[in-house]
């Protein structure tokens, strides 16, 4: 089964960026083959990680919906969606890449989503890893349609709001009892001097400090140019990343 890393928190925390970093990271160390799974409906991962996504499991779910009556004879709407979700899989060299897309509209969609998740479940189990970029509210874990979490990580900056978003985060994986691993706290992008203020304000959450990623101009340059964080050379913020993955015994 494979060992999953999620990560969450505020909008506008660059926990997206975390997330890719922590794929390239285990793209050149870690041995097997990697899932990424977008489960943000703003669907960035891909941007960043510069892979193109042509489908996502919310576009397969209106689909079937809307061609339940047209099926070929003999094919049940869960081997049509197993069909489908394996199409959707974007694979690339070590890495594939699966986003979730649109969050659910007016009409009932328990049954399609019981498929869907039940057959991302059997995905894992083609992969070593599985890191996942959860939208904000953590709808994922909310609705249970997130499988086991290995590691939690809640990205922050030095904004308070950034601070409440992970309160509520790490209240509602423990009201929810979600089965979830270690969690952790990452300030990301705070000036240096204002680190530890943060950490204090983080007190009394349950998340352990795991670390603090500088601003990198590197980094920055790669996001507003539109390229890959694959080419990413040695920087301040990969480094960190690998501090961080080794302190975590990945």
């Amino acid at each position: 089964m494979a060992r999953t890393i999620a990560v969450t928190g505020k909008g506008g925390t660059g926990k997206t960026a975390i997330a890719a970093l922590i794929i390239r990271h285990l793209k050149q160390h870690a041995a097997g083959p990697i899932l990424a799974l977008d489960a943000d409906p703003d669907a960035n991962l891909a941007t960043v990680l510069g892979i193109r996504v042509e489908k996502t499991i919310g576009d397969l779910r209106e689909e079937t919906l809307a061609e339940v009556k047209n099926l070929p004879a003999g094919m049940s709407k869960s081997a049509y969606i197993e069909a489908g979700l394996h199409q959707i899989v974007v694979e690339t060299e070590k890495v594939d890449l699966l986003a979730m897309g649109r969050s659910e509209g007016p009409g009932c969609y328990c049954y399609v989503n019981n498929l869907l998740r039940d057959f991302s479940e059997k995905l894992h189990t083609a992969y070593q890893w599985v890191v996942m970029d959860n939208e904000a509210g953590m709808e994922h874990l909310s609705r249970r349609t997130a499988s086991r979490i290995d590691s939690l990580i809640v990205v922050v900056n030095d904004s308070p709001l950034a601070l409440d978003c992970a309160r509520r985060i790490d209240q509602l994986v423990t009201d929810l009892k979600n089965p979830v691993g270690k969690r952790y706290l990452v300030v990301n992008m705070a000036p240096e001097e204002r680190v530890a203020a943060v950490r204090a304000r983080a007190a009394d959450l349950t998340l352990e400090f795991l670390g603090h990623v500088p601003r990198d101009p590197a980094l920055e340059e790669k996001v507003f140019n539109g390229e890959s964080l694959f080419g990413l050379d040695e920087s301040p913020a990969v480094r960190r990343i690998g501090e961080m993955m080794a302190r975590m015994g990945e």
